[in-house]
């Protein structure tokens, strides 16, 4: 993941490329309730950073020219899952309430949408990184009109990289040491 970008606009069709690479991700049910919210214009774009300033952790003013030029908050909604299970092939599995579920799909499934649309990013040969909406993200949804079922798991900044990273320096990627594989592969036991 990077974090420094020009300001170069991204390419219409090489951002539908990526933005449609989504439609490959698992989804229970074929439920198909992971949306994006695509923002490239300066104005949005400059809106969804205002809304998502973090007061006591300001952004540094040299930063503010390096922000990515695309933003892709990436959505879920559970509607769409309990609404799947509550079909006739479906009601069986008990799954027709949010409740019910052991593990919220709909979040799972938006995290491997937007780790394809990471990938393309990569294939496209542009530079992306993940973050949190600041907060749950209910007031950047609003702003932009998005309905109150569905739910912010987080935002993709996207675009050219620059050559230096500097927004990644102090990043934990490059403070903390990479887990080896022994540390998190468990065979056979635990």
């Amino acid at each position: 993941m990077i974090r420094s970008f020009r300001p170069d606009s991204v390419d219409p069709d090489v951002l539908d490329r990526i933005l449609a690479s989504v439609i490959h991700a698992p989804s229970a049910g074929f439920s198909q309730g992971t949306e994006l919210l695509v923002l490239t214009e300066p104005d949005a774009v400059g809106a969804f950073w205002e809304l998502n300033e973090q007061p006591e952790f300001p952004t540094p003013p040299e930063y503010i020219p390096i922000r990515p030029p695309v933003v892709v908050v990436l959505l879920s909604n559970a509607d769409a899952y309990t609404e799947r299970y509550a079909a006739p092939d479906k009601i069986a599995f008990g799954l027709d309430q949010a409740a019910n579920w052991a593990v919220p799909y709909w979040d799972v499934d938006a995290g491997m949408a937007t780790m394809l649309m990471l990938l393309a990013v990569v294939e496209e040969g542009l530079g992306a990184f993940l973050a949190g909406l600041v907060d749950d993200g209910r007031r950047t949804l609003d702003h932009f009109g998005v309905p109150g079922n569905f739910r912010a798991i987080g935002f993709v900044g996207l675009g050219h990289p620059v050559g230096e990273d500097i927004a990644s320096s102090g990043s934990s990627a490059f403070t903390r040491r990479r887990r080896p594989i022994d540390e998190l592969v468990h065979r056979d036991r635990w």
